[in-house]
């Protein structure tokens, strides 16, 4: 599986290579480095304290409101930390998809529509989060690839969707 984290403005490409399990090692890439890791506790599905070269380090998620990460203490130091992809399924600011720039956006996955946080007629800013859709049993944060206003929603709260349903238009 991989990954792409922006810890502190800085980003890393992250490969888990093979299955994660209660202390066994893992093996990680971080931009290329590789590293054994492994996990020593783990609490509702996240992982709270991992061991890396003989160190053990605590880990601590920070979620606003809605549950989203926003930051992570380990062993105590404060990390401004965000999730931007998962193996390219995420939409992201860095890539946008040209329909999107085009203010259509469409669903990358079949899934359930969990969440919608803006109606038709609101302003948006590039990069707001306009709605979550669950796929795979995974939360994706689907935003606004622009600023403008949502022109229609091909959605609602709950849907069950296809890949390649309208989610969105912004104009």
């Amino acid at each position: 599986m991989k990954y792409k984290f922006q810890v502190e403005n800085k980003n890393y490409d992250i490969e888990i290579t093979n299955t994660a399990t209660f202390y066994s090692e893992t093996s990680l890439k971080v931009n290329a480095n590789d590293f054994k890791v492994c996990i020593e506790n783990q609490d509702e599905n996240e992982i709270t304290s991992f061991r890396l070269n003989d160190k053990l380090f605590h880990v601590e998620i920070q979620k606003d409101n809605d549950g989203y990460p926003i930051g992570i203490y380990v062993n105590g130091e404060y990390y401004k930390a965000s999730l931007l992809k998962i193996d390219n399924l995420f939409y992201f600011k860095e890539k946008p998809l040209k329909a999107a720039r085009a203010g259509f956006v469409k669903s990358f996955i079949p899934g359930n529509i969990k969440k919608i946080f803006y109606r038709v007629n609101d302003k948006v800013d590039e990069g707001e989060i306009i709605l979550i859709h669950e796929a795979m049993k995974m939360e994706n944060e689907i935003r606004a690839p622009r600023s403008g206003i949502i022109k229609s929603l091909g959605v609602k709260e709950g849907d069950n969707i296809l890949a390649n349903h309208l989610l969105f238009e912004i104009e």
